[in-house]
């Protein structure tokens, strides 16, 4: 009695946040990252960690995953939805979309070729404008999904911008893992009727008493 009472408060729990993290990383779950479930795939919430770029999408490989990407605007709004849940206040996320291979033309790092794009009004534009008497002007490849302004994406420089450090593009970032859960098959079975054969046993007449 106690353990079904026990899984009907945990099922109401996981409908209700949409948390079943059973389909993320073990190591993930172990080490009890932010972590949240969408459409079969599992997203991990850094946003306690800032990195460049490229710093960010290297943690995240590292883990098996990649930078978060975006295919729909179901997507998008999951996204902004987790990141009023955990109560962000940063300025956004790195995203998996950048510009580094061909100036211009945006690509998710999974290869993925979905159309779906939420750029603000004048994005992307490429370059920059200086901020501080360091920082340099630099190509702005890669792409933030800025909470600040609505969830609309913004380009940004991937890196640093200046020798000493001083002025940097540190951000956090959402890494997205696929599901580890394998489906169980369908068990079943069928029978073709034409194919059996049931064997007939002649039982034998029971012989007459004769009466006296």
């Amino acid at each position: 009695m106690l353990l079904h009472v026990f899984l009907y408060i945990l099922s109401s729990a996981i409908i209700a946040y949409g948390d079943d993290i059973q389909g993320c990383p073990t190591e993930l779950q172990q080490r009890n990252a932010t972590l949240k479930t969408h459409t079969g795939h599992c997203y991990e919430f850094e946003v306690r960690h800032t990195k460049d770029w490229n710093a960010a999408q290297k943690d995240c490989h590292s883990k098996g995953g990649t930078l978060v990407t975006v295919n729909d605007r179901a997507e998008q709004d999951f996204l902004m939805s987790a990141l009023k849940a955990i109560s962000f206040h940063g300025t956004g996320i790195w995203l998996g979309y950048n510009d580094m291979t061909h100036e211009g033309t945006f690509t998710w790092v999974t290869g993925e070729t979905s159309t779906f794009t939420f750029w603000a009004h004048g994005q992307p534009h490429s370059h920059h404008k200086r901020r501080f008497i360091l920082d340099s002007v630099s190509d702005e490849d890669c792409v933030l999904l800025k909470y600040s302004d609505s969830g609309h994406w913004h380009d940004y420089p991937c890196q640093k911008l200046d020798p000493l450090g001083i002025v940097k593009e540190h951000f956090p970032y959402v890494c997205e893992y696929g599901s580890t859960v394998t489906p169980s098959p369908t068990v079943g079975s069928t029978i073709a009727p034409s194919t059996i054969e049931l064997a007939t046993t002649t039982v034998p007449e029971t012989p007459s008493i004769p009466t006296l």
